[in-house]
């Protein structure tokens, strides 16, 4: 079926400035035009056409979250809660969020770890029409030495040999990308820090040497500075956090074109919205980051880096828009952050992120203005994945669309 959407503001994640009057027209997947109505043949009109009017309503591209852990999201705390959660919980997690996930407009995401190989297979049932949720890019189990920050959803190894063998393991589970720990948290255990490095360059380096002789990606979970001076030398893709990033290392990560997602929210939500902070405990264990996290983002935007949107477990997209713009980021560049830098960073931006002819037709349709408003991001009224319309409340298990192509 053919699809012609309407009467909306066309946001088109290129940082162009919104534009009325244009007409989006999707078929088998596809974005096949943006142009105005009559450009359009008569064959795009009558049965077998659906139109959508989006008068008074936003069209964009679909969202893309760089940071999140589908079988973990909501289960907030000391890692040892994932060994007590079960293999159960965290497969029905992985099911609800990605349900949840493709209501609130994200069309794809990036599965940054979890046990039990629960991530990859939440990404190949969904690819395979088996259930309904977003594009998944997975890692599977991260990386990290033994005992480090998040060791129950990792695979520990010590040394680069060892390291380099968990690499490989990683890409025969059918991992998307290599992620590695590269240093600690505010919860990790006594030693391994958010600003101690956990690995050493010898062992990241084997795991990335493994990534780039296969052509994947390669992303870490990063905080403290020489950590992140590590990770850079070995060539990372993608880098999570980035709290204690100074302005030396920020140029560098420009001039190499690696990536940030530095979960503001996340980690500082209550600055934000107190009404979805974590809790007390939550709050007294990230207070430190708050200082270094933003002088941080200062640095990657002075250096021009290219950031990305992610939430990571205990973060809102909402929120880590509107954190974005207190610290200094113009309104239509948080948008590109969250489409077509995203697309880029996991270098898939010829087929997503931006509402161009070709493109995957991957679209989310607001009832208002993200421009005015970041909170608008959460008025979704229909979301588009691959030329299928919904409706928010139309994402159920057993959706007929979804039937229909796993047949």
């Amino acid at each position: 079926m053919r699809t012609l959407i309407t009467g909306g503001t066309l946001i088109d994640g290129l940082g162009s400035a919104p534009r009325d009057g244009l007409v989006v027209g999707l078929e088998g997947g596809r974005i096949n035009a943006v142009a105005e109505l009559g450009q359009f043949g008569s064959d795009w009109s009558g049965e077998g056409v659906r139109l959508i009017d989006a008068t008074g309503q936003t069209v964009m591209p679909g969202l893309i979250n760089m940071h999140d852990h589908l079988a973990m999201r909501d289960l907030i705390g000391n890692p040892i809660w994932v060994v007590e959660a079960g293999v159960v919980e965290l497969t029905l997690n992985a099911v609800r969020n990605s349900l949840t996930a493709l209501r609130r407009g994200w069309t794809t995401i990036r599965d940054l770890g979890a046990p039990f190989g629960i991530g990859l297979k939440t990404r190949d049932l969904i690819a395979a029409g088996r259930m309904p949720g977003p594009r998944v890019v997975a890692c599977g189990a991260p990386i990290v030495v033994t005992g480090g920050h998040g060791w129950p959803i990792c695979l520990e190894a010590d040394g680069p040999d060892a390291v380099r063998q968990a690499a490989r393991q990683q890409l025969k589970d059918g991992a998307d990308y290599v992620k590695v720990m590269a240093s600690g948290d505010p919860h990790a255990m006594p030693g391994y820090e958010q600003t101690i490095p956990e690995m050493s360059l010898a062992e990241i380096r084997a795991a990335f040497e493994e990534a780039q002789l296969r052509g994947k990606p390669t992303a870490t979970h990063c905080m403290g500075t020489e950590a992140l001076a590590n990770v850079l030398e070995a060539g990372v893709d993608m880098i999570s956090h980035g709290f204690y990033l100074n302005d030396e290392l920020a140029e560098r990560m420009a001039r190499q074109g690696a990536s940030l997602d530095p979960t503001l929210s996340s980690y500082g939500i209550q600055t934000i919205n107190p009404k979805r902070q974590r809790g007390e405990q939550w709050i007294a264990d990230h207070q430190v980051l708050l200082q270094p996290m933003r002088e941080a983002f200062d640095a990657a935007l002075r250096a021009g880096v290219r950031i990305v949107v992610g939430t990571d477990t205990g973060g809102f997209f909402a929120e880590e828009l509107a954190l974005m713009r207190e610290y200094g980021m113009a309104p239509m560049a948080t948008l590109v952050a969250a489409t077509l830098n995203a697309a880029e960073a996991m270098k898939m931006g010829d087929r997503l992120g931006s509402i161009e002819e070709g493109k995957i037709a991957d679209i989310v349709i607001l009832g208002s203005d993200p421009l005015a408003d970041p909170y608008a991001i959460e008025d979704v009224v229909y979301v588009i994945k691959e030329g299928v319309v919904l409706r928010p409340d139309e994402i159920v298990l057993g959706d007929k669309e979804f039937l229909a192509a796993a047949r």
